[in-house]
């Protein structure tokens, strides 16, 4: 049935493709002046809406390194239940907006009782630099490792539960392309271009975020807290971040409408933590690593697109007790329009302003 459903999608997009009578002869002839419109299209001034589904794995892996463990309890994964999340995108010209709730409905006989999940994006930029802004919040995590130390698992099928541990995510990544004349970024993870050719690039950037993992008591289960010395009694942590990036992508088209798109971006990354425990607190300062991992494919037409991309994002909080992994893998299919409508008279006004000059 999902076969059907895809095929279907697709014959749709195939056939509003050949009714497309847009004018673009005037557009292309100011755009060919910033960039080779042989290469790749930019969807001016025209309102895009896109729906999505989002399936996620998204856990903080903690594993204790400075004791010696006989018994298997050194690592400790926490995982959000929830991973279908759905949401909408919208899309008007340097201006892209998205917002996601989850869509798997509560299942508390599975034992791993129930995860609020909320995402939130905003980036702005052309093909010559994008600025991303996402923020996610998780709310009920479970101890993937339960049945490690948890002699009843076996009996109960109940998961070690944190309903009220909450991980918080505020990230600002800036990138920019050195190939942005032929080669457009959000042509393969975005919706107001169109790759025509293909083409590469390398990407510089950096980032600025803010993460936290907060729960009322101790996160780690009291049965294994010997194991971690110090940090035996932790309830928050805390990490201000900023670091730079470098990378490449790539984008290949196929009849200029199918393509297979990827790009990868790593880079060091200066981390102020701070520990919280019950009592106390410790600040320390790190020099750790982050990464960023993202492929796309799909269907880009002039109307209407069909994408389905991959991402991997993480971020390491190692020290002399622990080492500390966040990992989110994000696997999404969007579909979307591209209603293409006069330019609002306050939007004209908007473009003449400084403000939009900057962007």
């Amino acid at each position: 049935m999902h076969k059907l459903l895809l095929l279907n999608l697709i014959f749709v997009f195939l056939v509003c493709e050949s009714k497309s009578q847009a004018d673009t002869s005037k557009v292309e002839a100011q755009d060919s002046m910033r960039w080779n419109t042989k290469k790749y299209q930019k969807f001016n001034e025209v309102l895009i809406l896109g729906l999505y589904t989002q399936y996620r794995n998204f856990g903080n892996e903690f594993v204790q390194i400075s004791n010696r463990d006989t018994l298997g309890f050194s690592t400790h994964n926490f995982n959000a239940e929830s991973r279908s999340i759905t949401g909408i995108v919208v899309n008007f010209d340097k201006f892209n907006f998205s917002v996601g709730l989850r869509s798997q409905p509560q299942n508390n006989s599975n034992g791993k009782g129930f995860t609020k999940v909320f995402n939130f994006g905003f980036n702005i930029g052309d093909n010559f630099w994008v600025n991303e802004t996402y923020f996610r919040r998780f709310t009920g995590f479970y101890n993937n490792n339960t049945p490690n130390f948890d002699t009843t698992f076996k009996k109960t099928g109940e998961y070690y539960v944190l309903p009220i541990l909450r991980s918080t995510l505020f990230n600002n990544r800036f990138m920019a392309f050195t190939n942005a004349e032929n080669f457009s970024y959000k042509a393969g993870f975005g919706c107001n271009y169109r790759q025509l050719k293909s083409a590469a690039t390398w990407i510089y950037g950096g980032s600025v975020s803010y993460f936290s993992l907060i729960n009322d008591s101790a996160i780690f289960p009291k049965k294994v807290q010997y194991l971690f010395n110090e940090y035996a009694t932790m309830n928050k942590f805390t990490s201000f971040n900023t670091g730079a990036q470098g990378g490449a992508a790539i984008t290949l088209v196929l009849f200029k409408a199918w393509f297979l798109s990827g790009y990868f971006t790593v880079g060091p990354e200066i981390q102020w933590r701070n520990y919280s425990f019950n009592p106390g607190n410790r600040a320390v300062t790190y020099l750790n690593w982050s990464g960023t991992a993202r492929f796309s494919a799909g269907l880009n037409l002039k109307k209407c697109y069909l994408i389905f991309s991959f991402c991997s994002d993480y971020n390491t909080f190692n020290n002399s007790v622990f080492n500390y992994k966040v990992n989110s893998i994000t696997g999404n299919l969007t579909y979307g329009w591209r209603f293409h409508r006069p330019t609002p008279e306050f939007y004209k006004k908007f473009k003449k302003t400084k403000l939009y000059a900057r962007f």
